[in-house]
């Protein structure tokens, strides 16, 4: 589970993380994976989507990864995007990460599916149409098959 003090000691020197608040609030039925260097949470209420997050804060994105964090993203983005591409039926699985706002490491598995087939659900349209592709509900079973799923395989 992301570290709760972390959060606090970071605001207590003034930080403003989002990704650090989004951790240490994140609902336990919003969390498809955790280990020592990772959270995975459901992303946007969109079924099938992850939001992958460092647990560590780090200023420094992708190039201030420790290098355990570094040696095991690989392994976590091949899993979450397994199980996301299965528990989700999707067709395809993107992944993005623009870091700049937030500068702790953090990115999206997106999935879409066959039956979202319009033009503009695909590439970069996908995510300016999340607030149509939401469903709370559905986000919440789709995540419980992936935890589920990623046990089974550890």
């Amino acid at each position: 589970m992301p570290d709760t003090q972390a959060y606090e000691e970071i605001q207590d020197e003034g930080g403003h993380c989002q990704v650090c608040a989004l951790q240490a609030t994140a609902p336990r039925e919003s969390i498809v994976y955790t280990d020592d260097q990772w959270t995975a949470t459901l992303g946007y209420d969109v079924p099938g989507w992850v939001l992958i997050l460092a647990n560590r804060h780090s200023d420094d994105w992708m190039w201030g990864l420790s290098d355990q964090e570094a040696s095991t993203l690989g392994l976590i983005i091949q899993r979450l995007s397994a199980a996301t591409r299965a528990e989700a039926g999707a067709e395809c699985v993107y992944m993005i990460g623009f870091g700049e706002q937030n500068r702790h490491f953090h990115f999206m598995l997106l999935t879409r599916s066959e039956s979202m087939g319009a033009a503009d659900l695909r590439g970069p349209g996908l995510i300016e149409n999340a607030p149509k592709l939401a469903n709370r509900e559905e986000a919440i079973r789709v995540g419980a098959r992936i935890r589920e799923r990623l046990a089974a395989v550890s």
